[in-house]
């Protein structure tokens, strides 16, 4: 907020500097009052952990409504609350018709909201906060993916270091490279900013597809694709302690399977006649399958123009979306993977019910525990879709617009079909339906468990 009101203040005819430096006091006061009124414990049991973890998303999202609502124009109090929502979980979802027409603070503001919420707001804090011993322990394993911690073979302060030096760096490398493609130093960074989060915010209303430059399409889909493998492999790898990132079995499969969807739709699109040349839809055709299974977002082209085969193609490309312990939402390639390991096992067991088969991944072999909760999670992520997809439809909306919203927003991916097409935006969703959309934004960024275990779980 005070980077925002600087930046309102260096630029002629930015109104919103009062909104933002009013929204900073307020967020400094709240935020100094349990420091000296609330006595400091020692000791956090896991039930507060997740506590932490829910009511820290609910606050930070909740004083990001401030600058909006501050500031007015089309910002409601229910559309300063999607839009805040919706840039911290990073689904890059918005209720804006023209952001072109905003002030930069405002945009700058929506994109660091992205990149907050990219590095997760628990472990934002965490670097901030002072040793916390076995409390920060709790609370980044609340905070990273359960299937990311596995590759992780670091201490838990090394971990959190990691985490900030590889999304830095790419934060830092793709500046530049915009730069040099030739966007200006504000599209630059807040692109950059988006990207690296895989949040999909932009600071024009057409998105990537704006800039009418491949070498920014290609710049894009790189860093798609890069951070949405585990950061844990890709320091490894970038620091010479593992060479081998594509060992990892899902690893290969994950970019595999990219590649045949590219091959797919590409197809579709030239020739069912969308694209006349096969070039540019080998072009379109890679953007859109990167930016949706990373669950960026972005557009190079409106969804809405998209034939069955390829829509079908994409939506499982945002259930599957990127691997653990990377930016990206969804199920996680790492779970579909197990679930086509345990599928091929349990096939095989059907003919040799006396063998002992277990379920490996590459050379290790994945807990019987660790197979259900995958299996567990996969169900309760589609149960939800349901269940949200008929409560959306009821509300008027046809079972398109309804099932892509429900999906865009509990994938964190922000673009749908139908209504909601890339090109489109969520303002004329009613109340009710942004507000359910935004507690499925929540529920994926803290991929399920995190709400279900503050419930369930006892002192």
């Amino acid at each position: 907020m005070l980077l925002a009101m600087i930046i309102s203040l260096c630029n002629e005819g930015d109104n919103a500097y009062f909104a933002f430096f009013l929204s900073f006091f307020i967020s400094v006061m709240v935020g100094v009052f349990p420091l000296i009124f609330i006595p400091h414990d020692s000791y956090i049991n896991i039930r507060e952990v997740y506590g932490i973890l829910i009511v820290s998303w609910a606050a930070v999202c909740l004083f990001g409504v401030l600058p909006y609502l501050m500031w007015g124009g089309e910002f409601s109090i229910v559309n300063a609350w999607f839009e805040s929502v919706s840039g911290y979980t990073t689904t890059g979802a918005t209720i804006l018709y023209s952001p072109e027409d905003l002030p930069r603070s405002i945009l700058f503001f929506r994109s660091c909201t992205h990149w907050m919420g990219g590095l997760g707001v628990v472990l934002f804090a965490m670097l901030l906060a002072p040793a916390m011993k076995m409390n920060k322990t709790r609370l980044s394993q609340a905070e990273i993916s359960p299937l990311a911690k596995d590759n992780f073979i670091y201490k838990t302060q090394e971990t959190v270091s990691i985490i900030l030096s590889v999304y830095l760096g790419a934060t830092l490398l793709c500046f530049i490279m915009y730069r040099i493609a030739g966007m200006d130093w504000f599209d630059s960074l807040n692109h950059a900013f988006s990207t690296v989060a895989t949040g999909g915010f932009s600071t024009k209303n057409e998105s990537i597809a704006a800039f009418e430059n491949p070498w920014i399409h290609i710049i894009t889909m790189i860093f798609m694709l890069t951070v949405s493998i585990h950061f844990g492999l890709l320091y490894s790898a970038i620091s010479g302690k593992s060479g081998k990132l594509f060992s990892s079995p899902v690893i290969r499969y994950f970019f595999a399977s990219v590649a045949v969807g590219i091959i797919i739709v590409t197809l579709n699109l030239w020739l069912s006649g969308v694209f006349d040349s096969f070039k540019e839809s080998l072009l379109h055709s890679a953007f859109q399958v990167i930016s949706y299974t990373t669950t960026t977002g972005y557009a190079s082209i409106d969804s809405a123009v998209l034939p069955p085969l390829a829509f079908i193609i994409i939506v499982f490309f945002v259930l599957q979306s990127g691997n653990a312990g990377s930016t990206t939402g969804g199920i996680k390639v790492d779970r579909i993977y197990i679930f086509f390991q345990t599928l091929k096992v349990q096939i095989r067991r059907q003919q040799h019910p006396k063998a002992i088969i277990p379920v490996k991944v590459g050379k290790n072999t994945v807990d019987e525990d660790i197979i259900n909760s995958v299996l567990l999670f996969i169900l309760l992520f589609l149960f939800i879709l349901f269940v949200a997809t008929v409560i959306l439809t009821a509300m008027g909306y046809d079972l398109l617009s309804s099932f892509s919203a429900v999906l865009a927003s509990l994938t964190n991916v922000g673009a749908g079909f139908g209504d909601f097409s890339s090109m489109r935006n969520y303002d004329s969703m009613t109340a009710p339906g942004k507000i359910l959309m935004t507690i499925l934004m929540i529920t994926g960024r803290l991929e399920i468990y995190g709400l279900i275990l503050f419930f369930y779980i006892r002192k």
